[in-house]
C-alpha cells in the first residue's frame, strides 16, 4: 500500500508538471508573442500623427482633485 502512494505522488507531481509546461508554452507563449509585436504600451513606436496625447481636465481644481477614486 505505501509503494501505491509514494507512485501515485510522483505520478501526480510528474503529470501537474506536464500540464502546467504544456499550458505555459500552448496558451501563455503565443498571447505574449502577439502582445509584444502588436502592443505599444510606451508609446514607443513613431505616429503619423504625431506622439502628443491629450490630457483630460477633471481634476483642475483642489476640491476635484480630493475626490478622485
Amino acid at each position: 500500500m505505501q509503494g501505491l502512494i509514494q507512485f501515485t505522488e510522483r505520478f501526480g507531481n510528474l503529470l501537474s508538471r506536464t500540464l502546467l509546461t504544456v499550458l505555459y508554452y500552448c496558451l501563455l507563449g503565443p498571447f505574449a508573442l502577439f502582445y509584444q509585436l502588436l502592443a505599444d504600451p510606451l508609446h514607443i513606436k513613431r505616429r503619423t500623427r504625431g506622439n502628443w496625447t491629450r490630457w483630460d481636465h477633471d481634476n483642475d481644481t483642489l476640491r476635484a482633485a480630493r475626490k478622485q477614486d
